[in-house]
């Protein structure tokens, strides 16, 4: 079953007036391991971890605390460098739409391999530093929680999410005044995430009622799902990514 494209969603995108979060479910078309089978091996590690197994962020917490930041890192980095990572036909189609940027929580480059790939120009964004430098014709691919090339950027554990947007500030206004000024689209991410429940908190919250609508593809999501997000100006796309994308970029391109 594929949604149906909802017009505002068009009419934004051609023009170029909509940007895209990308979660991990779109990493993992490509091969990436997901964020639930790396903390239950990281959680093997760990004889005496009494928490939820399934929980990246509580597991990487303690295993930082336990054994170090540099164990941690050093762990996620080999983890994701044994896997077949590849971009797939879903990323270079996204990649294609006119977006006034991508915005992903992912640490992997298969965002920047899918715009290589069709000759697109763009900029990463992984520090404020940057942001000054982003040129009008290029699509920014901003990296909120970080790299695998600059390992020193990843966010992972507890204090990394709660110190995200105050140590970014920079991308902070960034983000707010996408949110503000664009109509966004989220794709691979799991609605009940405390991760994205925040991210959606923290960059709407002061435009209250007169935040612009917003889309989330989700397949089969529950009645109780749909109505809470729709009071938040968020409306859910019954979908899978891969054929959603698909239409998408069929459509506008």
């Amino acid at each position: 079953m594929v949604a149906a494209v909802p017009p505002e969603l068009l009419d934004s995108l051609r023009r170029g007036e909509a940007a895209v979060f990308c979660g991990a479910g779109l990493s993992s078309l490509g091969g990436a391991p997901i964020g639930s089978d790396l903390a239950r091996d990281l959680a093997q590690r760990l004889a005496s971890f009494r928490g939820d197994t399934s929980d990246l962020t509580e597991v990487a917490t303690v295993y930082a605390a336990l054994r170090g930041r540099h164990a941690l890192i050093s762990f996620l980095l080999d983890a994701l460098a044994r896997s077949p990572m590849h971009t797939t036909a879903t990323h270079i189609d996204l990649c294609r739409l006119p977006l006034a940027a991508l915005i992903t929580t992912n640490w992997d480059d298969m965002l920047e391999r899918a715009l290589d790939s069709i000759n697109k120009d763009y900029i990463t964004v992984v520090a404020d530093s940057t942001v000054p430098f982003m040129g009008a014709h290029q699509t920014p691919v901003i990296k909120l929680h970080g790299t695998l090339a600059q390992p020193e950027t990843i966010v992972v554990t507890e204090k990394d999410h709660y110190d995200l947007f105050a140590l970014r500030p920079g991308t902070t206004t960034l983000l707010e005044s996408y949110f503000a000024t664009k109509t966004l689209l989220f794709v691979g991410y799991s609605l009940a995430d405390s991760d994205f429940k925040r991210l959606y908190h923290t960059c709407t919250a002061r435009f209250g009622p007169l935040r612009r609508r917003a889309y989330a593809v989700q397949l089969a999501p529950t009645a109780t799902t749909v109505a809470i997000w729709e009071e938040q100006q968020l409306e859910i796309l019954d979908s899978n990514a891969t054929d959603f994308i698909s239409m998408l970029s069929s459509s506008v391109i």
